[in-house]
């Protein structure tokens, strides 16, 4: 097993959704339709991007502080918005076809990206 971390200039665009008990959330829509969606949109400007379904909190058995998320990769802030503004109201309105929770957004600097080989 070989542990290897190397340092990356990246931004990460997060984007969540809150666990709301009775909320609509399609796992499938938003990862076989519109996270594909937002890659081809933003085109060059999306380096890579993950989507996470959310199963529990820090307490065996309780619900997740967040049913579902993603996470779009940018080599900065400025790609983002180039990428994602000229098609954030077609993006933003495909939003309905898969929940009707209101996302949360964070923008962090990746500052280390560690995988584990086998």
């Amino acid at each position: 097993m070989t542990l290897t971390q190397e340092p990356i200039e990246m931004i990460k665009v997060s984007v969540l959704y809150a666990y709301e008990e009775g909320a609509r959330f399609d796992h499938d829509y938003y990862r076989d339709k519109h996270m594909p969606l937002v890659q081809k949109l933003m085109g060059k400007f999306c380096k890579g991007y993950s989507v996470d379904r959310g199963i529990g909190g820090a307490t065996p058995g309780s619900d997740p502080v967040y049913i579902g998320m993603c996470h779009i990769y940018c080599d900065s802030i400025e790609d983002f918005e180039a990428g994602m503004g000229p098609h954030s109201k077609q993006i933003n309105a495909d939003i309905i076809n898969y929940t009707d929770l209101i996302p949360e957004i964070q923008i962090s600097e990746v500052r280390a990206d560690v995988k584990t080989a086998l």
